[in-house]
């Protein structure tokens, strides 16, 4: 699908807020209402806009930090426990990466306690993860 400057100042203004109404998305691009409309369903569509969702703080919402690791150095297994991880109920994201790190997955928990258990009886004992790396989230600056 090839998008115009009109579409991109859509996507951007609903990566800045997405519970724009199309009335208010159609004064901030300067288009009418039903344009907005037919464009937004028309990009939903074909894919470019994947869906709509809600960014929860952690902390705020009484889970704990969002905290990053990394199962790392899999190996052929690399892709194999994907799913086994993905099935942890504090793992709110499971990437596949190229580099140095196999898998990248993003652990919710409510401290550094449970975070601990999570990764010493959950996560490590998995089948397939040979080692991890974790990083922890000090601030966000920006969220995607």
């Amino acid at each position: 699908m090839t998008l115009d400057d009109f579409d991109r100042r859509i996507l951007d203004a609903l990566r800045m807020d997405a519970r724009l109404s199309n009335v208010d998305l159609a004064a901030r691009v300067g288009l009418s209402h039903s344009a907005i409309s037919r464009r937004v369903r028309r990009m939903e569509e074909q894919g470019v806009i994947r869906g709509y969702h809600a960014a929860v703080d952690p902390v705020a919402a009484g889970q704990g930090a969002g905290l990053r690791q990394r199962p790392t150095r899999a190996g052929n297994a690399g892709r194999r426990p994907c799913r086994k991880l993905a099935a942890i109920a504090e793992v709110t994201g499971v990437w596949i990466l190229s580099g140095d790190f196999d898998l990248m997955i993003e652990i919710v928990a409510v401290d550094m306690a449970a975070y601990a258990r999570i990764m010493l009886e959950r996560v490590q004992t998995t089948a397939g993860v040979a080692s991890t790396h974790s990083m922890f989230v000090l601030a966000t600056v920006r969220e995607p």
